[in-house]
């Protein structure tokens, strides 16, 4: 027996360039209008970096300083052919700037000793700064060495089996923080219950909020209130203030074929589709 499950790379990209940045869910040149925030990635890259809607992602930006150098977010679809950053990510990225982006995964006992002996690999796309997205190197990483492929392979059974990727569970977008406490008595992020059964999300649930109004995505738990009621509470009162908008999700370890529970709001209602 190894051990405990080990935290490990899944895939990453190298010297991707940001072609846009959209702070708002309504700015009509993003690619649609469904999820206004994350990292929003065309089809092709996607497959090429195995990599699928709603995984998580640390997005590392190049040249950065120590205190604003990643933040951690996840994937979206970008049907325009564009790299997009959305939401709190666009006050992190600007377009012109080139990131590196990598997904993790956790491998038990017998994916550790697959990886360990070559049998189990990490994908990684390098691409040389300035060209197309198309034009890059891609590789199966081995802790016995590295195997350049000529085109995008076919699914790697085992890596689907036994490398789960983290994905977005539940998502709700357009949240505008309507009441603050300083003090931490009630909770952290409190959002209206309905609201959060709508997005199969309960209480005390681990989330990420992402602060679409001035950047920045950071972790806590979720209270259930009446309806209506956006309120954070003490740290995260700092965090996301009166009036701003964010987005909370909550991830959990899944396959591909894991679909998030989405709720859009007017703010602080589920909008129904």
């Amino acid at each position: 027996m190894i051990g405990p499950e080990m935290p490990c790379k899944r895939s990453a990209i190298h010297n991707l360039t940001i072609d846009a940045a959209y702070r708002s869910t309504n700015e009509s040149a993003r690619s649609d209008s469904a999820i206004g925030e994350g990292i929003a990635l065309p089809p092709e890259l996607c497959a090429v970096s195995d990599l699928v809607p709603g995984e998580a992602v640390i997005v590392a930006r190049i040249g950065a300083s120590n205190i604003e150098n990643r933040v951690h977010t996840f994937v979206v679809h970008s049907d325009t052919g564009m790299v997009e950053a959305r939401g709190s990510v666009a006050h992190f990225l600007s377009a012109g700037d080139l990131v590196c982006i990598i997904s993790e995964t956790r491998l038990g006992d017998r994916g550790q000793e697959l990886h360990a002996d070559g049998t189990l690999p990490i994908v990684d796309y390098g691409i040389i700064p300035g060209n197309k997205l198309d034009t890059g190197t891609l590789k199966y990483e081995r802790l016995t060495g590295d195997e350049e492929l000529g085109s995008v392979p076919d699914e790697h059974p085992l890596r689907e089996e036994l490398m789960p990727r983290l994905m977005v569970n539940s998502l709700i977008t357009g949240l505008v923080v309507n009441d603050t406490k300083d003090d931490c008595l009630l909770g952290s992020a409190e959002i209206p219950g309905s609201v959060m059964r709508e997005a199969n999300m309960s209480r005390h649930t681990m989330v990420t909020v992402y602060n679409s109004s001035a950047g920045g995505g950071t972790n806590t738990y979720a209270v259930p209130m009446p309806d209506g009621v956006i309120m954070t509470t003490g740290a995260m009162a700092g965090f996301a203030p009166l009036g701003a908008t964010v987005s909370v999700a909550s991830f959990r370890f899944a396959d591909k074929n894991h679909r998030m529970s989405l709720v859009l709001t007017d703010g602080t209602a589920a909008i129904r589709q």
